[in-house]
């Protein structure tokens, strides 16, 4: 009897995750299904409009929604690509953070890859760090992305010494996203070291015109979103010459953007080969920009779609305002060409490569943590208790 009872209740929450599945992915289906709609109607509409950039609250330096990108003729080139690895493992007592980065160094001629570089080498070895005062799970958690972040601005800055670099490319955004950094004292240094990195950085790659990029694989924003939501739908509906079913349309299917990201939508809006309109970073919180003095409104971003079957990818560079379009399409047209060879993959191949280098298996965190054991007293124990479960 219990038995039966055992399996009764095993099938019915079996199907009950099955039923909760279907209706995960039926909404799936449901919102995808209204982006593509709005998407087509605003397609549809944009030869008829023009993005208000005189507003100045949405900070627009373009006007028409979707630019063709094309690709930058890779001949005498050199592109560098920074990326970072890391690893942390709590112990009893203290933390210990591995981490490294590696700056991926491409050189071009006649459209082919002819050399490939590494700062400071193929396979550095990476920098141990031991935390031993006492931090919550949040802070720690801060601690090692500033670490890595850190690092990898290091390289990047000594990567700059590259002979005749034309474009650097980090793997994430060019503005610091720590904006809870003031829980601690250390953590408040660390991000004072990064603000300063970064300016250092902007300041470096504009006294040797070298174009600075920002490449957000995974991009989380919404900004663009919330601007089609209260600016722009609003203005095509009174100035685009719609169909009777493209009002409706657009009326029926524009509240599902207040549930999606910006990639989300643009991966239907745009095709590939296509960058969105560019838009001022200036426009984010500006406890993320305050840090960053006069270059606070020198920071643009736009998306760009380089193949067919992977999202866009959030591209950030620096500017002064009267280079922004140029600046846009040059980077644009570039990370086109870099991202190209694979149609599953929006990303640069010299930050898949940089990307590859600087991963840490996990393994080599517990290797140092065994090391370390090994040198004290049989009785000390480092794991937590969760590591070491007696069965």
């Amino acid at each position: 009897m219990i038995s039966a009872s055992k399996d009764s209740i095993s099938l019915s929450e079996q199907q009950h995750l099955e039923d909760k599945i279907g209706k995960i992915a039926e909404k799936i289906r449901a919102q995808g299904e209204k982006r593509r709609l709005l998407a087509k109607v605003i397609r549809e509409a944009k030869k008829d409009f023009k993005l208000p950039v005189d507003d100045e609250k949405l900070q627009l330096v373009e006007s028409e929604m979707v630019y063709k990108v094309g690709k930058a003729p890779l001949e005498d080139l050199t592109i560098g690509g920074v990326d970072g690895g890391v690893l942390n493992k709590p112990l009893h007592g203290l933390d210990l953070i591995l981490v490294r980065a590696i700056a991926a160094i491409f050189s071009y001629e006649d459209g082919e890859l002819v050399s490939a570089d590494y700062h400071p080498n193929e396979m550095p070895i990476p920098q141990l760090i031991n935390v031993h005062e006492p931090l919550n799970s949040r802070e720690l958690d801060v601690l090692v992305g500033m670490k890595r972040q850190l690092k990898e601005l290091k390289v990047a800055e000594e990567a700059l010494e590259a002979p005749n670099i034309d474009a650097l490319m980090l793997d994430g955004s060019i503005v610091p996203q720590y904006t809870d950094h003031s829980s601690g004292a250390r953590l408040r240094e660390l991000y004072k070291e990064i603000t300063d990195s970064f300016t250092d950085l902007y300041r470096k790659c504009r006294n040797r015109d070298v174009l600075l990029l920002g490449a957000v694989k995974d991009s989380r924003s919404a900004r663009l979103v919330k601007i089609f939501r209260n600016k722009i739908f609003s203005k095509v509906l009174e100035n685009a010459d719609l169909p009777e079913a493209g009002v409706s349309s657009l009326d029926e299917n524009k509240d599902v953007l207040t549930v999606s990201r910006d990639t989300a939508f643009l991966d239907y809006l745009l095709e590939a080969g296509e960058r969105s309109f560019t838009f001022a970073y200036a426009d984010a919180p500006a406890h993320l920009l305050e840090d960053l003095k006069d270059w606070k409104n020198k920071i643009f971003a736009f998306y760009v779609k380089p193949v067919s079957y992977d999202r866009p990818a959030r591209v950030e560079f620096v500017a002064d305002p009267k280079q922004v379009s140029e600046k846009a399409g040059r980077a644009a047209s570039l990370i086109n060409s870099l991202s190209a060879d694979h149609e599953a993959c929006a990303l640069p191949s010299v930050l898949i490569e940089a990307d590859a280098r600087a991963a840490l298996p996990e393994e080599e965190i517990s290797i140092l943590r065994d090391n370390i054991t090994d040198r004290l007293e049989p009785s000390t124990m480092l794991d937590l208790r969760r590591e070491r479960r007696p069965f």
